[in-house]
């Protein structure tokens, strides 16, 4: 995992109208916990901060510098995005300590193209990330899943896995499925042909014969005698 820097400042508002006006201004608001240690209610630089999770990561290990409370080691725990523009709108970061380990999630990578593939089958990524156990540091930045060998009907799943560091614990369940290459939905269609159509033209002309000869039987009125 990559250690990087962040300045955040108290935020002494809160609420929906409170937040809005934060953003306008081009902050973003936050709150930071953890350790047992008090709840603060932060405010930092939106720019910054999305320049640091495109650089660096949702994983990033942070050294957040909070104006008058120094500087406290932290990950990011969440992240609100806008829906439209995917904008953060509000980050959760957690107080963590380098010797103690830390349970994240990490993104699944997916690498290789599946022989399943050109064959004519379609690459189905089931799970996009992994539930982790490890020291802040040796958070990977991703779980690299290798798709070269799968066909047609196979799948990866956790226990698949070959994870090179022994410190990194996957916490999921070993048969939870990951990866998958499935057969293409194949759409039969109904082809009518002239001679079907000139089929069933005639079949409606003859029942619409025997409608009107019945009709008129039921309508004959009886002759008097």
């Amino acid at each position: 995992m990559q250690q990087t820097r962040l300045d955040a400042q108290i935020r002494d508002t809160s609420g929906k109208g409170a937040a809005r006006s934060l953003r306008r201004t081009g902050k973003v608001p936050a709150v930071l916990y953890g350790r047992d240690e008090e709840v603060l209610s932060l405010q930092i630089d939106g720019y910054a901060f999305q320049s640091l999770v495109r650089s660096y990561g949702a994983n990033a290990l942070i050294n957040l510098d909070v104006t008058g409370n120094g500087e406290e080691t932290v990950i990011i725990k969440d992240l609100q995005h806008h829906p439209v523009n995917r904008n953060i709108l509000h980050a959760d970061f957690q107080r963590v300590s380098l010797d103690e380990k830390i349970t994240t999630l990490v993104n699944i990578e997916i690498v290789g193209s599946a022989v399943g593939v050109r064959d004519g089958g379609i690459l189905t990524l089931v799970r996009r990330q992994l539930n982790v156990s490890c020291l802040p540091l040796d958070t990977p930045e991703s779980i690299q899943v290798n798709v070269n060998d799968l066909n047609i009907g196979q799948s990866i799943q956790v226990s698949d896995l070959e994870i090179d560091d022994d410190n990194i614990e996957i916490l999921d369940d070993s048969i939870l499925q990951i990866v998958s290459v499935i057969e293409p939905k194949v759409v039969l269609e109904t082809v009518t042909t002239e001679e079907d159509e000139e089929d069933i033209e005639g079949e409606e002309g003859v029942e619409g014969e025997e409608t009107a000869e019945t009709d008129a039987e039921v309508t004959e009125e009886p002759t008097a005698e």
